[in-house]
C-alpha cells in the first residue's frame, strides 16, 4: 500500500497468490499487518495494489499493480510503499533489490510491516539478507511440493497429483481434461509464435484482447516450453508439427538474423 507521513500520504501493496480458499485469509492477515503499521506509524492511505497470480520472481515492469503504485507515487507525491513482508515484495534477491531501488529513484521509501525499517548501512544489509531469505524459502517449498508430486506420481502412474493444472487444462479427479476455452488460447499462442511473433509481443496482444486476465511474458513463455500439449495424455491441444514450428521460430529469434555469407575475394 502506498502511504507517507502525515505531510505526505502512502501507498500500500499486497502480492496475491492464486490458489485455494485459505489464501484469503492469508490476504486478510497481510492488510491487517499493513494497516496496523499504517497507524503505528502515524502514515496517511492513499492507494492500495495487488498483482493478482504475479510470481515474485518477476521483475517490476511485468508487475501491473506495483508499475501502477510507482506511477501513483511519483504522481500524487507518496513517499512510502508498505510491504506486508519482505516476501510479499519479491521471492528474488536481486529482483527485490532492483524493485527498491526503482522506488528510492522516485523519491519513495519501501517499509516492511514485519521489521526494522532503518537507513543505516546494517539496516540495508539485514534486508538483503532477508530478501535472500524468502528466496531461499521459496525454493524449499518448490523443492517439497515437486517431491511430494513425484511420490503420489509413482504411486499413481499416468494420474493427476496436484498442483496447478498447466493452462489448458483443468483438475476432475486424478485425471486432466481439456478445458475447451483455454486450449483455443493455446493453439493461438503456439500458432502466433510459429507465425514469427516474439513472445514479449503475443503476452502484449493477449493482454490487450483478453480483460479476463494479465497476460505476462513469463506466461507465455512457460506455455510455449511445454511439450504436454502435444501429448496423447492428458489430452492433445497441439499438433506435434505446430509445437516444433514454433520452437524452431523462438530459437531463430534468439539466434538473430542469420549473418551474411561473405565470399573470399579472389
Amino acid at each position: 500500500m502506498l502511504a507517507e507521513r502525515q505531510s505526505s500520504e502512502p501507498l500500500t501493496r499486497v502480492r496475491v497468490l492464486p490458489g485455494a480458499r485459505q489464501l484469503l485469509r492469508v490476504l486478510d492477515a497481510q492488510h491487517d499487518a499493513i494497516s496496523a503499521f499504517i497507524r503505528r506509524e502515524g502514515l496517511e492511505l492513499i492507494g492500495s495494489f495487488q498483482d493478482p497470480g504475479v510470481s515474485g520472481t518477476v521483475p517490476l515492469e511485468e508487475r501491473p499493480g506495483l508499475s501502477q503504485a510507482l506511477v501513483c507515487a511519483m504522481t500524487k507525491g507518496a513517499g512510502v510503499l508498505v510491504v506486508a513482508r519482505h516476501d510479499r515484495l519479491a521471492r528474488d534477491t536481486l529482483v527485490a533489490l532492483l524493485i527498491e531501488r526503482s522506488f528510492a529513484d522516485a523519491g519513495m521509501r519501501i517499509m516492511y510491516a514485519d521489521s526494522s525499517n532503518g537507513q543505516s548501512d546494517s539496516d540495508r544489509f539485514t534486508r538483503t539478507i532477508l530478501h535472500a531469505a524468502a528466496e531461499q524459502a521459496k525454493r524449499e517449498v518448490v523443492r517439497r511440493l515437486a517431491a511430494g508430486r513425484q511420490v503420489k506420481a509413482a504411486m499413481r502412474p499416468g494420474s493427476y497429483v496436484g498442483g496447478r493444472p498447466p493452462y489448458g487444462y483443468r483438475a476432475q479427479g486424478h485425471e486432466l481434461v481439456i478445458d475447451p476455452d483455454q486450449a483455443e488460447l493455446v493453439k493461438r499462442i503456439f500458432a502466433l509464435a510459429s507465425d514469427g511473433m516474439s513472445i514479449r509481443r503475443i503476452a502484449s496482444r493477449l493482454d490487450d484482447e483478453d480483460a479476463k486476465r494479465r497476460w505476462h511474458r513469463t506466461a507465455v513463455e512457460r506455455i510455449l516450453k511445454r511439450d504436454i500439449y502435444m501429448r496423447e495424455k492428458p489430452g492433445r491441444i497441439v499438433d506435434a508439427r505446430l509445437w516444433h514450428a514454433s520452437r524452431r521460430a523462438l530459437a531463430q529469434q534468439r539466434r538473430g538474423p542469420a549473418a551474411a555469407e561473405i565470399s573470399p575475394s579472389k
